[in-house]
């Protein structure tokens, strides 16, 4: 691990699942003066400085949800795709930079992961080349170019090259921020998908993966069954009743028995997923409130499941930081408490000074810190990949 980081001035850009539009976060990057908890982890503080959510217009999200849902599209849409995302995100970067105060010049890097269009980590074949694959748009160069900052972006290809699934990518920061309690400790992040980070006392991750759906599915069935964008704190959900042998099919999909390394999306259980499921549960003859009670309740125990089959065997956790929208949804945190095979204590984020709105864009900023100065960050025990090495593309102006 290299000794000569500086500190510097980061912006992190992330659009998630969601789709609304691009987190956008400033933050200050610097060595904590102590040394590092390991040979894997640095020891950095963290300080955010100011944040925004840049909107996507109505038409484009809308155009761009379509878009991944329906996996079809034409060569010519995916290219120009590339170059709007870009402009947008470099939109978001120079909105950030003028309220914060700050002149650009103060500004060192900016991480942008961009948005995920389709991730494929499962080996096949295509003409008779076998590979994995990610695919991230929102071109980097056109952000360094229109910012005047370089931008590291492209983060998730460096881990499948070798080997990896190419994500979680969260692994990293998740020691980095959560590692010095000297207590075994699981960040769960429930977004559209929920992911486990599981930190050991020594303040290692040693496990992520994605559990399976996060909000998703609920999400789908508050739009499809109320015309609600989402379940807001899970009070659709509330007012009905889990139809348990219902709940104990869904829990028999492929995916939750799968071992880890593992991460998916909205390739397995996305909007053709949920639809699929809304249909089943009013074929069953389930009340609306039924059906988004059982489907909410599918995440968080397929994430106590998750824990009971891979994680406990090998760590034992009682304590969760959540983060992600999940968080504000009360059934899945009843339903994670009342079902943990220990007695569980739940914090947020927030508890530990960190926004739960903008972690992810606090991951990107991390992951261009400390690739900019050679610090590898990917976790292999996590991803599956061969090796330690540093992630994202750097685009200099």
């Amino acid at each position: 691990m290299t000794t000569s980081i500086q500190p510097l001035t980061v912006i992190g850009l992330n659009s998630g699942t969601s789709m609304d539009g691009v987190d956008a976060a400033l933050f200050y990057i610097e060595p904590s003066g102590q040394p590092p908890r390991s040979e894997h982890v640095p020891s950095l503080k963290v300080k955010m400085l100011s944040c925004l959510l840049h909107p996507f217009e109505g038409a484009f999200r809308h155009n761009l949800k379509q878009l991944i849902a329906s996996g079809q599209t034409t060569l010519e849409t995916i290219c120009r795709l590339n170059a709007a995302l870009g402009e947008i995100f470099a939109a978001a970067a120079l909105e950030l930079i003028s309220q914060s105060g700050l002149p650009a010049s103060q500004i060192g890097l900016i991480g942008s992961h961009g948005q995920t269009i389709w991730h494929a980590p499962e080996r096949a074949d295509l003409w008779g080349i076998t590979t994995t694959s990610t695919l991230q748009l929102g071109e980097p160069a056109i952000i360094a170019a229109r910012t005047g900052i370089p931008v590291i972006g492209d983060f998730r290809v460096q881990d499948l090259a070798f080997g990896g699934q190419g994500a979680p990518l969260a692994a990293f920061a998740d020691a980095v921020l959560f590692g010095d309690s000297g207590h075994p400790t699981g960040v769960l992040n429930i977004g559209g998908i929920a992911n486990l980070t599981v930190i050991d006392a020594a303040g290692e991750a040693i496990m992520a993966f994605d559990t399976g759906p996060g909000n998703m599915i609920a999400d789908r069935a508050a739009e499809i069954l109320f015309g609600r964008p989402f379940d807001a704190g899970g009070e659709l959900a509330g007012r009905g009743c889990i139809e348990e042998s219902w709940l104990s099919e869904l829990l028999e999909h492929p995916y939750f028995s799968a071992v880890p390394p593992k991460t998916t999306g909205r390739e397995v259980f996305g909007q053709a997923y949920a639809d699929r499921l809304i249909a089943e549960g009013k074929e069953k003859g389930l009340s609306d409130h039924d059906i988004i009670a059982t489907l909410t309740a599918l995440t968080p125990m397929s994430i106590v499941e998750s824990y009971v089959r891979f994680v406990e065997p090998e760590t034992r956790i009682d304590r969760l930081i959540l983060g992600g929208g999940g968080t504000e949804n009360k059934a899945i945190r009843r339903l994670l408490t009342d079902f943990w095979p220990q007695e569980l204590t739940l914090y947020r984020h927030e508890d530990f000074g960190i926004s739960t709105k903008f972690k992810e864009a606090l991951l990107f900023a991390l992951l261009a810190y400390t690739s900019f100065y050679g610090i590898p960050n990917n976790v292999p025990r996590c991803t599956g990949a061969s090796r330690r090495t540093c992630l994202g593309k750097l685009c200099r102006v």
